[in-house]
């Protein structure tokens, strides 16, 4: 595998799986040093805005480290580990309450935590053949729920949405075939390799949803806006017209304590 197509999958999991979760535990055990406390959050978003600045940085940053430390790590198989525990708000759609997008997040997670056993577990026959039941399980419930959520996204996002189901159907068998693969050659890297590029899959169709959506959310809300905006305008207009009407009709107006009265000679309506 080429290592700029590596760096890209992985690349781009690298905070989320290695680094968002190690900050997490060392800003909870330095949780009554408020000094450290603050570093650790400056360190988080220094990390974080380089990360979206060039997304295979911190995966490169990560190679020098153990290359420096002289650590012989399987880098495909230590990132599939990690999702284990890896944080999951990546993998969330806050902003969206409906069902169909609350299932949907958690298909997603569950996927990829049933993926992330994978290495442990391979070295027994029975329980790996136990726990590929459980993944094509967790693929098709996955794949129900995106049609779910078809079925009431905005029809602008639609394409995106349908464009990333492809690709994670294409991954997907392909993780299919390296297994089949895996029992004549026990090649464990491979299924590793294929794996992940399955969680980052998933992590792509949840983040395309969540990207839409958030620009359909502000554009409907600017809208929103703008007729309440206009309502207000032509209501304002209407009622400086009736006034105007009314005071060229010998009407006059008087306000007193917040009450608008408009007096005439015989009569008072208030």
């Amino acid at each position: 595998m080429a290592m700029n197509e590596e760096g890209g999958y992985l690349g781009a999991m690298t905070y989320q799986c290695l680094y968002s979760g190690v900050l997490d535990r060392v800003v909870q055990n330095r949780r009554n040093d408020d000094s450290a406390v603050h570093v650790i959050q400056r360190l988080r978003s220094t990390l974080r805005q380089a990360d979206v600045s060039s997304p295979s940085f911190l995966f490169d940053f990560t190679k020098v480290l153990l290359i420096d430390s002289e650590l012989n790590v399987n880098l495909q198989e230590a990132f599939l580990r990690r999702q284990a525990t890896a944080p999951t708000d990546d993998l969330e759609l806050p902003n969206l309450r409906q069902k169909e997008y609350q299932e949907l997040s958690l298909r997603a997670v569950s996927l990829r935590r049933v993926l992330a056993r994978v290495p442990e577990e391979m070295s027994d026959r029975r329980t790996f053949l136990e726990t590929i039941k459980e993944i094509a399980s967790s693929i098709k419930k996955l794949l129900d729920a995106t049609n779910a959520v078809m079925q009431v996204i905005h029809p602008s996002v639609q394409l995106s949405v349908e464009k990333r189901k492809r690709e994670f159907v294409h991954y997907s068998k392909r993780f299919s075939n390296t297994l089949k693969e895996y029992f004549k050659d026990q090649n464990a890297t491979q299924v590793s390799i294929s794996a992940n590029q399955l969680i980052f899959q998933t992590a792509l169709l949840i983040r395309t949803i969540r990207e839409k959506m958030r620009k359909v959310i502000i554009e409907n809300n600017s809208f929103s806006f703008f007729v309440l905006k206009i309502t207000i305008q032509k209501r304002c207009e209407r009622l400086i017209s009736s006034l105007l009407f009314l005071l060229k009709a010998g009407f006059c107006v008087r306000v007193n304590h917040g009450t608008v009265a408009l007096i005439s000679n015989h009569a008072a309506f208030s």
